[in-house]
């Protein structure tokens, strides 16, 4: 008996091991790495910004995109003089998440003003 439930109990884990992780709450994508790769060679600011715009177009009713992308488009955008751009993906993070309409109020109005975007500190 004793050794039946010690081999269910192996069983139990070894099965658990294959088991598909969570995929999370919101949807990053390849987000991380692409930033990574882009923080360590500035030429790669095309495949990172491809990667935010891949994110941006998600399906929400599907998956959430996570907190602070469409804004981080919407600053690569805004470094690319693409201020209409820029600021529809701030609208974006300000309607997917209404805790940050104070900041992103601001990063609108600095980029129609063509002043520089707010700190955040």
């Amino acid at each position: 008996m004793k050794n039946r439930m010690i081999l269910a109990a192996a069983m139990v884990a070894a099965l658990a091991g294959c088991a598909q992780p969570p995929t999370g709450k919101y949807m990053w994508g390849n987000y991380a790495l692409t930033l990574y790769d882009y923080q360590q060679d500035a030429t790669k600011l095309a495949q990172y910004q491809e990667e935010l715009e891949r994110l941006a177009v998600t399906d929400p009713k599907t998956q959430k995109i996570a907190p602070g992308v469409f804004a981080e488009l919407g600053y690569v955008r805004l470094a690319k003089g693409d201020v209409p751009g820029a600021v529809a993906m701030f609208e974006r993070e300000k309607t997917a998440w209404p805790e940050s309409t104070v900041f992103m109020d601001k990063a609108i109005t600095a980029a129609r003003n063509g002043t520089a975007a707010p700190k955040t500190s």
